[in-house]
């Protein structure tokens, strides 16, 4: 049968209309390419986590094994080398899967907490970025029988020095207050020796009130927490804020939290990653929160280990990454999850066949090479054949640029302020974003690194930092600042 031109024109029509609809239907994924393959193809990699532990201005990569090694990514001109080994960290021995970086004795370089699976815990001094030395016992942190989870150097009593959480598996959570450079445990006095399944903790002031408060997710049939700071003592509000985590069975539970201000509204909301039902809870600003992971289309039924918020494509607004896996008869899976934020609700965008299928474990955002995107940094851990891979954001050069990151420290200049607070402000007074200094996220890490805003169409704005101390919540403000003059860096600000 042969066509006329008219309905050959017809034809032609109806293929583009298609065309056209599965395009706008099936966005494309995110462009990520995995770089260095081999040095990133080691397996059972649990946590990872950034932080400039040689002050050479970029970040560079810690990651912890289930094999006992702990692995430290030098990051120089463009490339990645394990010192690890040459710096003096474990390369083999116990089960290793939580660490993190906080200069405790703030001599202005960063320090290493490591924890285990009930082994005993280590914390390493950095001898100037020279090597490491184990002040375990010295500083009476190891914890013998603790089931390591989530670890957070934070100052809690808003003294100006580091303390350390440690969230427990299988016993009492354990927080160590910092006095003179030793360590005393006061989580038993203070009410923060929760005897459930921790696995992640979020730390940050929900309420405003100037103290850092504290949620943990719990797993099996503990319920969650929210442990509001009250000063001399932690009370559990979880039960009237309904944040409990529901009904739950015994596989099910809280693995992993991850703190944001998904809608730009001034107040910080929380992912938390579950084996079961995700939740998204949205901050009222009022020291209310709603549940609202349905609404926003954040929720599956499976297994979400680690999470943490970043705008991937420089848009304005945060985006949310999850990994977790798949568990059809014992046999797991990588199963790794992108919501794209819309603004009215996210999208998942399909990772399949692409290079940010690859984790199941730990997720930790970084612009590690310093062109204004984030990339981000995956763990799989159950897989024998598994990798840890490194995955550099493709964006195009004018949409990278579009971005600003800033550094918060302390009167020192020692980048320890964890659970400050950064807002961004066009010249109109209007909130553009706002970003917490991290506490931990993304599976029992906690990162030491600048905050990043995307910023479309913008060339100057003002950065307003909040930071937590003994006279209350205190705001510094600084006007007409250049993104193009910190390209490249970071815009530092430090407390007065």
């Amino acid at each position: 049968m042969k066509l006329n031109s008219a309905a050959i024109q017809l034809l032609a029509s109806v293929a583009i209309i298609m065309l056209t609809t599965n395009t706008v239907a099936q966005p494309l994924p995110p462009a990520f390419s995995r770089i260095q393959p081999d040095t990133f193809g080691g397996n059972m990699g649990l946590s990872n986590a950034w932080g400039d532990y040689d002050n050479d201005g970029d970040l560079d990569l810690v990651v912890a094994f289930k094999t006992g090694d702990v692995r430290l990514y030098n990051n120089e001109l463009g490339g990645f080398t394990n010192v690890g080994p040459v710096l003096g960290l474990p390369t083999d021995g116990k089960e290793r899967r939580a660490i993190a970086w906080g200069d405790y004795d703030g001599d202005g370089y960063l320090d290493l907490y490591i924890g285990s699976n009930r082994q005993g815990n280590e914390l390493f001094h950095n001898d100037r970025s020279q090597g490491f030395t184990e002040v375990t016992e010295e500083l009476g942190v190891g914890i013998p029988q603790v089931s390591t989870r989530q670890i957070s150097w934070v100052d809690f009593d808003n003294s100006g020095s580091l303390d350390l959480f440690v969230a427990d598996r299988v016993g009492p959570n354990v927080l160590f207050r910092n006095v003179d450079g030793k360590f005393v445990e006061v989580g038993t006095e203070l009410g923060l020796a929760d005897p459930r399944a921790t696995v992640g903790a979020c730390w940050f002031d929900y309420n405003r009130d100037g103290r850092l408060d504290l949620f943990l997710a719990n797993q099996g049939t503990g319920k969650d927490a929210l442990y509001r700071n009250d000063g001399d003592t932690f009370t559990d509000v979880a039960a009237e804020l309904d944040m409990e985590g529901g009904a739950r069975e015994r596989g099910d539970g809280g693995v992993d939290c991850t703190v944001g201000d998904y809608n730009n509204d001034g107040n910080f909301d929380l992912f938390v990653a579950t084996y079961g039902i995700n939740k998204l809870y949205q901050n009222n600003g009022s020291g209310s929160f709603e549940e609202v992971s349905s609404a926003m289309g954040i929720e599956g039924n499976d297994h979400m280990v680690g999470a943490s918020w970043g705008d991937f494509n420089n848009d304005g607004r945060l985006d949310l990454f999850a990994a977790g896996y798949h568990d059809e008869d014992g046999l797991r899976s990588p199963h790794d999850r992108l919501f794209q934020n819309l603004g009215e609700t996210f999208e998942e965008l399909d990772l399949d066949k692409t290079a940010l299928n690859g984790g199941d474990h730990g997720v930790q955002w970084a612009d590690f090479d310093g062109d204004g995107d984030l990339d981000i940094s995956l763990t799989e851990g159950y897989n024998i054949a598994g990798r840890h891979p490194l995955v550099r954001n493709e964006l195009s050069r004018e949409t990278a640029r579009q971005s600003l990151q800033v550094s918060v420290s302390d009167q020192d200049g020692v980048l320890n302020r964890a659970g400050a607070e950064v807002r961004i402000y066009n010249k109109q007074g209007d909130l553009l974003g706002l970003r917490l200094i991290n506490t931990g996220d993304g599976y029992n890490s906690h990162s030491n690194k600048p905050v990043h805003f995307g910023l479309p169409g913008y060339d100057t704005v003002t950065v307003e930092v909040t930071f937590l101390a003994r006279a209350g919540r205190q705001t510094q403000r600084y006007e007409n600042i250049s993104l193009a003059e910190y390209r490249g860096s970071s815009f530092h600000v430090l407390q007065h």
